[in-house]
């Protein structure tokens, strides 16, 4: 089953008055998460903080943005008003990044049915439906438990073993596992005997590359299911949209190093490697 959907389908169920949740994570650097939710959102949708909602406290030993508490990913739930009869749609702007952090995070937590706005709020603008402003409206209650565990996760003892029995990836872009650019941790490099494969690699335009070629680019190092893998980025997103991508081309069970390089680069006794 996809984990995306498309601007026209999410548009047909909420014509058709099914019952979906349709949550808003954006965020940038030039406005705040409410700000751009105040100005534009998707009709009925509801709200998100992503670096409230779908992050723990950053620090130095957990990485900038950890695994988030299961009581903060309840709290969101019940704002939210979820239900397991809900059929779950993450969005952002237009590509991904967040969604998908959004769509790990709920799977994660054992929310059934989570997909991902294929293209953002970019492909449903320019489907040219309608977008509504303001504060938005209030959720019916939910009542759905959060329960953690539903997708795998590995910490940075398992990581540092992990190339001895599978393929650990390294999602982000070259010059950074390179170790020749670093602009957001405090050591430049990889983790020892990690292969690397951009996020970025496995979309077009801002969604997944269709699944035969995911597949493709996976095989190229070594990956042909997602036992015995494990990904990682800076911290958690691109690696999640990573492992979001694997699901798409029908490969799950990547497991994810959430703390990602900034965790690792966090400890001065791990050892790194730099080409």
């Amino acid at each position: 089953m996809s984990t995306c959907i498309s601007a026209r389908e999410l548009h047909s169920h909420i014509q058709a008055g099914r019952r979906i949740a349709v949550i808003d994570t954006r965020w940038s650097r030039d406005r705040s998460a409410y700000g751009h939710y105040t100005m534009a959102h998707i009709p009925l949708a509801l709200f998100c903080d992503p670096t409230f909602d779908l992050v723990g406290i950053p620090d130095r030993a957990h990485g900038r943005n950890p695994l988030p508490e299961l009581a903060r990913v309840q709290d969101a739930i019940d704002r939210w008003g979820l239900t397991d009869a809900h059929e779950v749609v993450v969005y952002d702007q237009n590509d991904g990044l967040l969604a998908s952090r959004g769509w790990w995070i709920l799977t994660w937590a054992g929310v059934k049915n989570v997909k991902v706005l294929a293209g953002g709020l970019d492909a449903w603008e320019a489907e040219g439906f309608d977008t509504a402003g303001g504060p938005g409206n209030l959720p019916q209650p939910g009542d759905l438990v959060a329960n953690a565990g539903n997708l795998p996760v590995v910490d940075v003892d398992d990581v540092a073993e992990w190339p001895d029995k599978g393929v650990l990836i390294d999602s982000r872009e070259l010059t950074r596992f390179q170790g020749r650019a670093e602009r957001l941790d405090l050591q430049a490099g990889h983790i020892p005997g990690a292969v690397n494969l951009p996020a970025r690699a496995l979309q077009r335009d801002g969604e997944f590359l269709p699944a035969e070629e995911i597949r493709a680019k996976l095989a190229e190092i070594g990956v042909t299911s997602g036992d015995q893998v494990a990904v990682y980025s800076g911290s958690g997103l691109h690696a999640a949209l990573f492992v979001q991508a694997m699901h798409e081309a029908g490969l799950p069970g990547a497991s994810l190093f959430i703390g990602g390089w900034s965790k690792w680069a966090g400890d001065p006794a791990r050892p790194i490697v730099r080409l």
